[in-house]
């Protein structure tokens, strides 16, 4: 196989993907709320479906929530506003979407990679398409991008502005204006990315001061102010609704201390994402060797880094500022996600979601990666082509078991909680929940009991029996762990007997 022919392998892959995800959005009717859709994303769905109907921004359709990510939420409901009631249509609507996203993604990564070093021919090419593999080609990624959650847009954001910073668009006439505005979105669809925001801004000023003070606070201050603004309507609304900066979500998993379990999903999370197509089954989501495997992903990840910034250097002459803004944005990004690693490990207590959290160092270090293995590819073609394939193949056999409402992974989207329910709870009546995501969506009069979208309960969570007595809640559904969590270690002390099990989740009632 000639460089030409693993470049049209490549390309065909690419192409592979994008049909086999895009079917996603024709799959049959009854598999649309499937995974790859997660119990997470139903609250944004919730929210959306609400905003949508003129009901408020809530997921309960009773009391206002910000327990969600705005500007992805607001996208889904748009998608519920155009549909007009058919909710089949509007979930196909998010996944195009979704869908959009995800090829973009790709797109702007292998944009990013070949660009980044100063050289042409097929080594160029190649990096551009084994960087678009190595992230689209995840199954992590194809996860995080359909699972009706912000990770994907996220990740586009991320994207586009490193892309463009690379291009030269920040140096334009306004371009810290036009890049504080999308800076703003990149708040809006997460915002923790607040965090790069003030790194980069204080980066310009730092690198730029010696040189023109008044220009260094004019790239520094322009974006800020301006990711500020556009950003500023949900600031307000979390500040004046609810008293606070942080969403009830952050506030209802927030527990500041130093915790081993903690640090350990923290390098896991790292690891697992710095390569998204280097999907290890159960040994990613086992935490044993799936540690030890991700520490060594991690590891190999900076290694690559220290290379390509030693490589710049050694080349003897100044970098050509495509180069120059490739590494000099990658590395204030990866610096933001080490931040975010230190904040979430020390505060938050969800530790089995810091693998979404932390999802962006799949950026640059797919692009570190193509950088590296493209002269390597050069020389064994065929190895190359067949390795690129083997580690794309979890993620092309997921999103053809996903038209079946199946994928590799466990399953995320509760249907076992909403039988049990049904079995046993008249429909008029009021159920409560730790993990009211899917339930919430397809069932009225649900109580959220964990405080992501129901900041009454978060002062309750030493004493839940206390609240669900005082709102006459009657039924409590989830796995053993939150029964245990909620009504007490013996909940028949507090009235509580259970009435039904299936699978993992038990039923309980309170007379």
């Amino acid at each position: 196989m000639t460089a030409r022919g693993l470049r049209g392998w490549l390309i065909a892959l690419a192409a592979l993907l994008a049909l086999a995800t895009g079917a996603l959005t024709f799959r049959p009717a009854a598999m649309v709320f499937a995974t790859p859709l997660t119990e997470d994303g139903f609250y944004s769905l919730a929210v959306a479906r609400n905003v949508a109907a003129g009901a408020g921004v809530t997921a309960d359709g009773r009391q206002p929530t910000n327990g969600f990510q705005p500007l992805f939420t607001f996208v889904e409901a748009a998608a519920y506003r155009i549909s007009a009631g058919d909710e089949v249509l509007a979930l196909r609507l998010v996944i195009a979407v979704s869908w959009l996203l995800y090829v973009a993604t790709g797109w702007l990564v292998g944009a990013l990679a070949a660009d980044a070093v100063e050289d042409a021919g097929p080594t160029r090419a190649l990096r551009r398409w084994l960087a678009t593999l190595l992230y689209a080609g995840g199954f992590l990624t194809f996860m995080h991008h359909f699972n009706g959650l912000e990770t994907g847009c996220v990740l586009f954001l991320y994207a586009l502005a490193w892309r463009l910073y690379q291009r030269g668009w920040f140096e334009r006439p306004g371009g810290p204006v036009i890049f504080g505005g999308l800076l703003g979105l990149l708040v809006l669809a997460r915002i923790d990315s607040a965090v790069f925001v003030a790194l980069f801004a204080a980066w310009q000023l730092i690198t730029r001061w010696r040189t023109d003070p008044l220009a260094a606070l004019w790239r520094a201050g322009a974006p800020a102010a301006i990711a500020l603004i556009v950003s500023s309507p949900w600031w307000a609304y979390n500040f004046f609704e609810f008293g606070s900066l942080m969403p009830t979500s952050g506030t209802a998993q927030q527990e500041w201390g130093l915790f081993e379990r903690r640090l350990r999903w923290v390098l896991w999370a790292l690891g697992a994402s710095s390569l998204p197509t280097l999907w290890l089954g159960r040994y990613d989501e086992l935490f044993h060797d799936g540690i030890l495997l991700s520490g060594l992903r991690a590891l190999v990840i900076a290694a690559l880094l220290v290379l390509i910034l030693r490589a710049v250097r050694q080349a003897g002459r100044p970098p050509r500022p495509g180069t120059r803004h490739t590494l000099g944005f990658g590395l204030v990004l990866a610096t933001a996600i080490g931040a975010l690693a230190l904040y979430y490990g020390l505060s938050f207590i969800a530790y089995w979601f810091y693998y979404r959290y932390l999802f962006p160092v799949a950026l640059p270090a797919c692009v570190s990666i193509a950088w590296w293995a493209a002269p390597l590819a050069l020389r064994r073609p065929v190895w190359a082509g067949a390795l690129v394939a083997m580690l794309c193949l979890p993620t092309v056999i997921s999103a053809v078991l996903a038209q079946h409402g199946r994928t590799l992974h466990v399953e995320t989207v509760y249907w076992e909680q909403l039988a049990l329910i049904a079995e046993h709870v008249p429909e008029a009546d009021a159920v409560a929940a730790g993990q009211t995501g899917t339930l919430n969506y397809f069932r009225p009069r649900v109580v959220n009991v964990d405080g992501k979208v129901n900041r009454e309960a978060i002062p309750y969570q030493a004493r839940m029996w206390d609240y669900l007595a005082a709102r006459d809640v009657r039924w409590f559904a989830d796995w053993p762990f939150y029964v245990e969590k909620y009504l007490g270690a013996t909940p028949e002390q507090h009235g509580w007997r259970q009435v039904g099990a299936k699978g993992y989740w038990q039923l309980w009632h309170r007379n």
